[in-house]
């Protein structure tokens, strides 16, 4: 009875740790470790001192500007509201594990534009003509449900555009699958979508500035510490988000199941307990 309570208590705690580290694995493998923004601000400009500025913070391995925008995004077959982020290949890669999780193309086909035929705008039955458009990196469940593969086109539409007297015109502007990505995690895989740092600001006419800075540490259970450390070196007009904060509802969901799945078995362990107690009070009497 005390090998088989004991045995169940272990394999339990041990699954629902693994579990819960297995989940962190794949938030982390999408996300970065701390985000900084502006406080008073939605955009950030002249990111690149502030960039130099993070990293000079002991135990910050790196980090990389980056924009987030919600956009819409349409195919021949489907169209599907997500996540819009706008980076640098060349600096993502040192700061999430996005280029280990490239399950077709690479992070580096998003710096040069495609070339793709596509049907002449006044004419859209005549002869295909080739055309230059900027890269996107799909999640894998994305691209399924669009029904689009790697070298096909689609439309991406943002809601806030130009201005005039019918009012507010959304966006739209065409680009070509260069890549899909798979972290392991369906929210992520079915709601994200990548694009270049420079498209990206292009798109949203933003000028020369940024959503936040992505940021990688040393020390993943450390970074609410880091994270305040930063807030010091950059003032009071920047805050600092670390991943615990970001998915706090996530991981206290998980802390209760594995707190009850304990309750539960330390009173499998009683039961059993008492069983061998009563057992050998019977003999002994």
């Amino acid at each position: 009875g005390i090998t088989l309570g004991v045995a169940a208590l272990i394999g339990t705690v041990g699954i629902m740790t693994g579990f819960k580290e297995d989940i962190q694995a794949k938030i982390l493998g999408t996300t970065a470790h701390v985000i900084v923004q502006e406080r008073m601000k939605e955009n950030m400009s002249e990111y690149d001192p502030l960039v130099e500025r993070i990293e000079s913070v002991p135990e910050v391995v790196a980090a990389t500007p980056f924009v987030l925008r919600q956009v819409l995004l349409t195919s021949q077959s489907a169209v599907q509201g997500i996540v819009l982020r706008g980076i640098d290949p060349k600096r993502e890669a040192r700061v999430t594990e996005l280029a280990n999780n490239m399950s077709s193309g690479r992070l580096t086909d998003l710096l040069a534009p495609v070339k793709v035929r596509q049907p002449p705008p006044d004419d859209p039955l005549g002869e295909p003509v080739v055309a230059e458009r900027p890269g996107i990196i799909l999640g894998k469940e994305l691209a399924m449900r669009l029904g689009v593969f790697p070298g096909d086109v689609l439309n991406v539409v943002s809601p806030v555009g130009p201005v005039n007297a019918m009012g507010m015109v959304p966006k739209i502007r065409t680009f070509a699958v260069v890549g899909l990505f798979q972290s392991g995690m369906y929210e992520y895989d079915s709601s994200l979508a990548y694009i270049e740092l420079g498209e990206a600001q292009k798109f949203f006419n933003m000028g020369a500035s940024v959503s936040g800075i992505e940021v990688k540490v040393a020390d993943v259970f450390r970074a609410d510490e880091i994270a305040r450390e930063i807030e010091r070196e950059l003032g009071f007009s920047h805050g600092a988000r670390d991943w615990m904060q970001m998915n706090r509802n996530l991981f206290s969901a998980l802390k209760l199941e594995k707190t009850m799945m304990f309750l539960l078995l330390v009173l499998i362990t009683i039961v059993a307990s008492f069983n061998i107690v009563s057992t050998l009070t019977m003999i002994v009497t």
